[in-house]
């Protein structure tokens, strides 16, 4: 291709992708969007373990009110145990009961193992319609071909792929140099490590930049998006409404270590909505990192009344009392806390705010039941 062609190619690239995704986004009605991912013998490994890593830990952080963002899980053909190299996968759904995707992700690898089976491309053709995205790593490209899914898109692949697609798709522009293409609904990656981009990229279109770039940082991945894209994306979750955001905002300063203002945002949020149980309990947990113990207890205290943080917030009234030397009651606490669903053993076992009980024989029961 000459240089005057390729540059068009690009300007249309870039063109096309500004109005493909959409900046803001509406997550299902329970928040949590499921994120199937296909498996199948001879699955390329970082294909769908690169996208899985990303989607799990997005889930995370990008939790709003203890609902998770992603609800994530592999599906095959069957229940059978298959392999990926030297990894053996068993998966936890078959495309007879897997739950219903709102993001399918298909790696590559032996796609002849996905484009030979009726079984597989009956339900990828009928899932794939009410998907919300579908994100398609290397060769996987293949499949969605198949359906004449990336006819009159841009798309990529593998780049030992790439003229393959090519003659298998005439009504597909299929480019190369690219790590991902975005076309809204579907979107294609190059091979291997290039569905993390297209992962990473995903989950900022969906949460927001800023759970992207947490992700990132948590999987110390170099993610450095081109600066066209990185325009567009929302920084706070679209996906939430404004209050949501107010509360995600506020999380963002708390992980910075930005107690005062994440302080005075929870603060905000009690004021409007004295019954917001969620903020009461970050309130107390931003007061105690801050040394206001007197203020963090009463938060705790709050809290607790709510069914929905109650183990946590009991937990946090325990870590306060016993920093002020309460040990009777922090141990009461700790129970209750246990009692409401408190399952973190290995805070127990290292949070240093109990240090003075936690030689304490009554301590060390509670700390034994878990």
């Amino acid at each position: 291709m000459n240089q005057p062609s390729r540059l068009r190619e690009s300007l249309l690239a870039l063109s096309l992708l500004a109005m493909a995704f959409p900046v803001f986004a509406k997550a299902p009605d329970g928040y949590t969007r499921n994120v199937a991912i296909v498996v199948y013998e001879g699955v390329e490994l970082l294909d769908f373990a690169g996208p899985g890593e990303v989607f799990g830990a997005a889930s995370g952080f990008g939790r709003d009110r203890g609902r998770s963002a992603f609800n994530v899980y592999t599906v095959a053909v069957s229940k059978n145990p298959l392999s990926s190299g030297f990894v053996k996968i068993t998966p936890a759904y078959d495309v007879d009961d897997a739950p219903r995707p709102d993001i399918i992700v298909i790696p590559g690898g032996n796609t002849g193992a996905l484009l030979d089976s009726p079984k597989f491309m009956a339900w990828l053709k009928a899932t794939q319609a009410n998907a919300e995205v579908t994100l398609i790593v290397c060769t996987g490209a293949f499949t969605v071909a198949k359906l004449g899914l990336l006819d009159g898109k841009q798309v990529t692949t593998f780049y030992g792929a790439i003229d393959s697609l090519r003659r298998q798709t005439p009504k597909a522009t299929v480019i190369d140099g690219r790590r991902f293409v975005d076309n809204g609904s579907i979107i294609t990656t190059a091979g291997v490590s290039a569905g993390i981009d297209g992962a990473l990229h995903t989950v900022a279109r969906l949460l927001g930049r800023a759970v992207a770039d947490q992700t990132a940082r948590y999987m110390e991945y170099r993610w450095t998006p081109e600066s066209y894209l990185s325009t567009g994306y929302a920084y706070l979750n679209p996906s939430l409404d404004e209050g949501g955001r107010q509360l995600q905002q506020a999380q963002i300063w708390e992980a910075e270590q930005n107690y005062a203002d994440a302080s005075k945002a929870y603060r905000a949020m009690i004021e409007a909505d004295p019954g917001d149980g969620f903020a009461w309990y970050r309130l107390g947990a931003c007061l105690q990192a801050e040394g206001q113990l007197d203020a963090a207890i009463d938060a705790a205290r709050h809290a607790a009344a709510f069914a929905d943080v109650r183990s946590d917030a009991l937990y946090n009234l325990a870590c306060g009392l016993a920093l002020q030397g309460h040990a009777d009651d922090a141990i009461a606490s700790l129970q209750q806390a246990v009692a409401a669903g408190f399952k973190a053993k290995w805070l127990l076992d290292g949070d240093p705010d109990l240090a003075s009980i936690r030689p304490d024989p009554r301590f060390q029961k509670i700390a034994s039941s878990l």
